[in-house]
């Protein structure tokens, strides 16, 4: 386990999973295009960017994963229930569910990684966005 400060927020502790990665079959998922989001969301009036904190423990882990991700420290062995972060599919796992939790709201809302841009043309329509946007990440819990 190392600690890593991220600037501006609380250490981060990552697990160190390079063997478990090694055997892990690589899983992708497109990311969107960089260039066509910055021109997309250039042009609205309103604009917000949710960055979702911790976004690996969101992710429940199955039994098997569970097992896999055990690890040990001086304090005792931990086998954690939510994706911790260190795994190597983590950002394809959670690119891809914030994508299906977002569906349906593509033509104002850009899920990219950890972040979610939420564009609109009017206030009104950005208030009703960003509540829509909100009440889907809390209805998934």
């Amino acid at each position: 386990m190392i600690l890593v400060e991220v600037p501006g927020k609380d250490l981060r502790s990552y697990l160190v999973y390079r063997k478990s990665n090694k055997l892990t079959k690589t899983q992708f998922y497109p990311l969107p295009n960089i260039e066509q989001r910055l021109e997309t969301v250039a042009a609205a009036k309103y604009i917000s960017v949710l960055d979702l904190t911790k976004e690996n423990w969101q992710i429940p882990l199955i039994p098997n994963a569970q097992r896999l991700a055990t690890f040990v420290t001086s304090f005792g062995i931990f086998r954690p229930l939510r994706m911790p972060f260190g795994l190597k599919n983590t950002p394809f796992i959670f690119s891809k569910m914030m994508a299906e939790i977002l569906h349906g709201c593509e033509h104002f809302a850009i899920p990219y990684l950890d972040d979610v841009e939420i564009y609109s043309n009017s206030w009104e329509e950005h208030l009703y966005h960003l509540n829509g946007i909100l009440t889907k990440i809390k209805d998934v819990g």
